[in-house]
């Protein structure tokens, strides 16, 4: 629908003829109303009618054939500039012979009684009528037969005399014909939009009350006093599959009659009423309607619990699940390999469960890709996907996260508390990576929420129920974790209902060639033009052992990238530098500390990293702060110490 525009004045004036424009220019330096004035004859009238409709114009004024037109095609109130005998007299007087032969072509509404003043002034008059614009080149045809001499008319008739070489004169509209048009509009203009006013009035109520019943999800039904269907919305008619007219009048059975008796009985509203209403579960609320200390009928709201379910879980998620969404599906897993095509069906088989799926890989085979496939398939990313590494963090901090705390449970809490994972994840799927890391006071603790499918915040005293999938992700054999006592037995047995074994690149058959392919033709789409893949790299790639799998191979590729100067332009010699960079021996970054095993702790590490940074970095103390996250003070203090 296109947006109405701003116009100057709420009536104007479609004039066909210029000389119309300009008197009334001139009368509306006077006239205490603006008018917008416009040129324009029949359908070039038309087109600008339409135009100033659109910038909110509600009232038009135009003549003849215009204003016959403007009528038919538009639902605004038309005023007709109405042409008086006096107009055509002014066009008479114009003609120098009066002994010529004359003759008036016009439509009806100019021309009327032009009969008559042929007699009064002895004339030789004769009137053609027409009814639409095509019949003037007709009319003036047989007005040149029957030997006319001079034509009178309104704008298109004398426009296309010219072109039959008659002599034509036009009947102008006079000043008080235009003043008098100027006062009607306006007032048209006053009675629509009062009556507008009134029907507005009139209407919104049951307007504003239609809307509210119409859009609510909420089944909505009104009862009379003597508790039949009054009238009910339309998510009440479709949990039934009836038209909402069907209901009007009808005894009220369909709904549970305990609360409605219970209502009556104690003359107060009797809500949250759990229901069993056409094979859905219903929270109802039954409200008494009074009028004047008397019950005149009641009003029925259900509310379907999975719908309930649903606006919490959206509520958790915005609230609460901000970044934590599954961003990969099986669609962005690739491989050419049958027997890991063949992982990839058993993935998808594992995704319409609920038990708990144990991912077990190489470090850089994907565990956690499948992990997010697994969960786009059965939820989509309408549900929160939550991920820890359980390696990353050490147990105090990875129980907080996992479990969440009360409000001042420990020292430097949040004073509002903290929601743990295991809640946000609610509804959705927590990933647990690198599940063998898992210190054994949490496995516990982990144990419990699986199986009671409830967790209990630190410092908190009561529990929490959730709805959680877990997928656990691990490089290790849990089993021989297990015999070795680093993993609890029962744990390992409760994670591993579904499991799913990644194989490591090297075991993929020529998965890692088409993977390069892959990610070279990401980051450089013009390789797709040239055949730049030769056996030579496929080879190489294939037969290349991968400890690092797609994570390593994906580097190589970042690598490649960054350390060929033709990369981006040609790879002529990507063979030699493939060779060279999967040759190379290992080069681990210098990141190791300077501690022995036996005194490393939290305070020791901070301090000696403190120290690493400081020394290495360039940067003013106030700036490292800032990077660290503390306050000069705070590092002051730490470097001291250090």
């Amino acid at each position: 629908m296109k947006e109405k525009l701003s116009s100057p004045a709420p009536v104007a004036l479609i004039a066909p003829y210029p000389e119309m424009a300009d008197l009334a220019k001139e009368i509306c330096r006077d006239f205490e109303h603006p008018i917008v004035i416009a040129m324009g004859d029949l359908k070039e009238g038309l087109r600008k009618g339409k135009e100033l409709i659109e910038k909110g114009v509600e009232v038009m004024i135009s003549r003849g054939g215009t204003a016959k037109l403007l009528k038919e095609q538009f639902p605004i109130p038309v005023v007709e500039i109405q042409v008086t005998a006096y107009d055509i007299l002014g066009a008479l007087q114009k003609v120098k012979n009066r002994r010529q032969k004359i003759g008036i072509v016009g439509f009806e509404n100019i021309i009327y009684g032009s009969e008559k003043l042929a007699g009064l002034l002895e004339l030789n008059l004769t009137v053609f009528p027409i009814q639409r614009e095509e019949q003037v080149p007709f009319i003036l045809g047989q007005a040149k037969k029957n030997r006319i001499e001079v034509i009178i008319g309104d704008k298109v008739v004398v426009s296309q005399a010219a072109e039959f070489g008659q002599q034509s004169i036009l009947i102008e509209s006079g000043r008080e014909s235009l003043l008098q048009s100027f006062h009607g509009a306006y007032e048209i203009l006053s009675v629509v939009r009062s009556e507008a006013q009134k029907t507005k009035k009139h209407l919104d109520t049951l307007t504003q009350l239609k809307a509210v019943l119409d859009a609510v999800d909420d089944q909505l039904i009104i009862l009379d006093a003597n508790d039949r269907i009054q009238s009910c919305n339309p998510a009440a008619s479709l949990t039934f599959r009836r038209e909402g007219v069907e209901f009007i009048g009808s005894p009220f059975h369909l709904y549970p009659t305990d609360p409605l008796k219970e209502m009556k009985r104690k003359r107060t509203a009797q809500r949250n009423y759990l229901g069993y209403v056409q094979g859905k579960h219903v929270l109802l609320d039954y409200v008494p309607i009074e009028a004047n200390g008397e019950r005149t009928g009641t009003l029925i709201v259900g509310r379907s619990i999975s719908k309930l379910q649903q606006a919490e879980r959206k509520v958790r998620h915005e609230l609460y699940l901000k970044g934590h969404v599954a961003r990969y599906s099986f669609a962005d897993i690739l491989t050419e390999d049958e027997r890991f095509q063949a992982v990839v069906n058993r993935a998808k088989s594992f995704s319409s469960a609920e038990s708990t799926v144990l991912i077990i890989g190489e470090t850089g085979t994907g565990k956690e890709l499948f992990a997010q496939s697994i969960h786009q398939e059965k939820f989509g990313s309408e549900r929160p996907f939550v991920a820890i590494n359980c390696a990353t963090l050490p147990e105090p901090l990875l129980e907080s996260e996992l479990f969440g705390y009360a409000p001042g449970a420990f020292t430097g809490a949040r004073k509002e508390g903290k929601k743990g994972l295991f809640e946000l994840a609610h509804g959705g799927t927590l990933l647990l990576d690198e599940i063998s890391e898992l210190p054994l006071n949490l496995q516990s603790r982990l144990l419990r929420v699986i199986e009671e499918r409830e967790v209990q915040p630190i410092g908190d005293d009561k529990v929490i129920p959730i709805d959680v999938r877990i997928i656990a992700t691990t490089n290790k054999y849990l089993s021989r974790e297990v015999k070795e006592k680093r993993f609890r037995g029962d744990l390992f047995y409760r994670l591993n209902v579904l499991q799913l074994n990644v194989p490591p690149l090297r075991e993929r058959g020529k998965d890692a060639y088409a993977l390069f392919r892959h990610f070279i033709l990401r980051i450089n789409p013009k390789c797709q033009k040239r055949d730049l893949f030769d056996k030579d790299v496929e080879t190489l790639l294939c037969n290349y052992q991968w400890p690092g799998n797609i994570r390593e191979l994906k580097n190589l590729v970042e690598r490649l990238a960054n350390l060929t100067d033709n990369f981006n332009r040609k790879l002529r010699d990507l063979p030699k530098w493939v060779h060279e960079e999967l040759q190379k021996p290992d080069e681990p970054e210098d990141t190791h500390l300077d501690l022995k095993q036996e005194d490393l702790n939290l305070k020791k590490m901070e301090q000696e990293w403190i120290k690493k940074i400081s020394e290495s970095s360039p940067s003013k103390k106030a700036e490292l702060a800032k990077r660290l996250g503390i306050s000069r003070t705070t590092l002051w203090k730490k470097i001291k110490l250090v």
